[in-house]
């Protein structure tokens, strides 16, 4: 009879433009943490000074990026492309702490669904992986809802990495809302490896506590990446909102450029703040009447935590359809109002914003406890490998 142990899981993340996924992924990381798995966390792109990595072993290879919604060209943090070299090394510093480590676990967050521009990487890690002697797991770590336009060929390349090279897929969703396999074609060839965990959400909000700030409205863009149309446009909708003229917080996000965050300082108009970061933003959300904001995977996780009325503006940039579609749902079931971003004017914000205040708190009936589930499946997944 095989001794129970917990796995030792060593976690690849690779943020390029936006860094929604980034906090899903550390959720999944600190659960396996708390569940007792020496967790460690390889990071590839820029650092979030805001980020809570409590619990985890962090290593951070040379960070690279995106610009914009050029997803083919690898920048480094102070702009300028990596070079092949910085790409070896990177791949060397990676299979260094694979073989340091001798993970039991090994889990790509979106690869190979996405993060193809770091197969430079990430296809010797999947030799390194098959060949070890310890026999490791290979797991991939992917959103509920996945681009719903991606070409034949990258679909099919996707589909037989999982199948060749993979042992298990983690789809951070509820099957109540939607099945990956409504966004993601050819499903039905992996099906045996695909599990839904729920949706990683943040953790319950102790009312208890008073936020360290109470808007009316709130309205935040994530990390900013993609936030600031929403944010010029915010500014300027607060003298046509009828049932708050006042009381409004922006919430910008760390990655807004800081040009860009000076000059909504100097346009807001007085009865609204403007800040880059919020600690209990969750908290803040649960206080506010009114929830405004992109319609990512995290936020709108926060929105069904706090059980907030909400006005989803999902972004719809390059050829962007998950929040699009993420957000199609939320207003269908009634637990948000949808604006669509080619409406998006200072006096429709304000009306759909009046509009959310009239209806009944966020409530749906979802598995939101995505992160812990994953552990648990994880580990019972890996005692089932161990035994093999």
């Amino acid at each position: 009879m095989n001794e129970t142990v917990n796995p030792k899981v060593m976690f690849y993340v690779q943020h390029l433009l936006g860094i929604g996924h980034v906090f899903r992924a550390v959720r999944v990381a600190q659960a396996l943490a708390r569940a007792g798995c020496e967790t460690h966390v390889v990071w590839g792109g820029t650092k979030i000074d805001s980020l809570n990595t409590d619990g985890l072993h962090m290593t951070y290879l040379e960070a690279v990026r995106v610009q914009n919604e050029d997803f083919k060209t690898l920048l480094k943090a102070d702009g300028t492309p990596i070079s092949d070299e910085e790409k070896q090394q990177r791949g060397r510093d990676l299979l260094e702490l694979f073989h340091k480590v001798k993970p039991d676990i090994v889990i790509t967050e979106a690869y190979p669904f996405g993060r193809r521009q770091m197969r430079f990487e990430l296809l010797p890690l999947l030799e390194a992986v098959r060949s070890a002697d310890w026999h490791p797991m290979m797991v991939s770590s992917i959103r509920d809802i996945m681009q719903e336009n991606r070409v034949e060929k990258r679909v099919r390349e996707s589909i037989d990495l999982i199948k060749n090279w993979f042992d298990l897929v983690m789809v951070h969703g509820d099957e109540a809302l939607i099945s990956v396999s409504e966004t993601l074609q050819n499903t039905d060839e992996i099906a045996e490896k695909i599990i839904h965990t729920g949706l990683v959400t943040p953790a319950p909000v102790n009312l208890d506590i008073a936020p360290s700030i109470s808007p009316d409205v709130l309205v935040s863009a994530g990390g900013g990446a993609v936030g600031l149309g929403l944010m010029k446009v915010a500014i300027s909708a607060m003298q046509h909102c009828e049932k708050f003229p006042k009381n409004w917080v922006l919430v910008t996000g760390p990655d807004l450029p800081q040009q860009e965050f000076d000059k909504l300082l100097r346009d807001a108009p007085s009865g609204m703040e403007v800040m880059r970061f919020i600690p209990d933003l969750a908290r803040v959300m649960a206080a506010a009447k009114v929830s405004v904001s992109r319609a990512g995977y995290n936020t709108v996780g926060d929105i069904l935590r706090a059980g907030t009325r909400a006005v989803l503006v999902p972004f719809a940039g390059g050829i962007e359809t998950e929040q699009l579609r993420r957000a199609q749902m939320m207003d269908e079931r009634g637990v948000a109002t949808l604006l669509l971003e080619e409406d998006l004017t200072p006096p429709s914000l304000a009306k759909c914003i009046d509009a959310a205040a009239t209806k009944p708190a966020a409530a749906i009936d979802l598995d939101l406890d995505g992160a812990d589930n994953a552990a648990k499946m994880l580990i019972t997944v890996h005692q089932s490998h161990r035994a093999q």
